[in-house]
């Protein structure tokens, strides 16, 4: 490959591009993610200003070294920066352990209010709700249809929705005013 093929090579656009969406998802000018990539190096050497405005402009690929950085600090796995949120389609399915405490521990960070996003209060809340909305739109079963065995196992099942739906909600509430106290602290 010669110069001029670097130059228009979309794949380093497209990282680059990937690169700049996570960085300005937090916020953070180029001097705030060179600092926060000098905090995880164990060297302390850190990614300069000026690496990452080329790797964001599509003029340079990371490095290995770089990439694990930029990966750490954001809290996502390195095929993101390349795949985007499309898995990456060489790894398995599975869900490995990193990945797994990088979304728990993304999701405290935003409870928290540290970084921005959807928490997982959020998200268990928006499924209750769904599931109240689901709930009333079902059509009662007409009872004067079943035998006594059927009708039994209607009301038990019943009781045990609502409990589930109780359950979710007040976990969701205990989760809120968790969050609530914090931000008061």
């Amino acid at each position: 490959m010669n110069d001029a093929d670097d130059l228009i090579n979309p794949d380093k656009k497209a990282l680059g591009a990937r690169l700049k969406k996570l960085r300005e998802g937090f916020s953070w000018t180029l001097g705030e993610l060179s600092e926060a990539t000098k905090h995880l190096d164990p060297t302390g050497d850190g990614i300069s200003k000026v690496s990452i405005s080329r790797y964001e402009n599509g003029d340079s690929y990371p490095g290995y070294r770089e990439l694990k950085l930029i990966a750490q600090v954001f809290a996502v796995p390195v095929s993101s920066l390349f795949y985007g949120d499309i898995p990456d389609p060489y790894a398995g399915w599975e869900m490995s352990l990193d990945d797994y405490l990088r979304s728990v521990i993304k999701s405290v960070l935003i409870e928290e209010g540290v970084i921005e996003g959807e928490s997982r209060a959020s998200r268990e809340q928006k499924q209750v709700l769904a599931l109240r909305a689901i709930q009333a739109r079902r059509r009662p079963i007409s009872l004067e249809t079943l035998d006594d065995e059927d009708k039994a196992e209607h009301a038990r099942l019943k009781k045990d929705g609502w409990k589930k739906i109780e359950q979710l909600a007040k976990e969701v509430d205990a989760a809120s005013q968790r969050k609530g106290n914090n931000t008061q602290k």
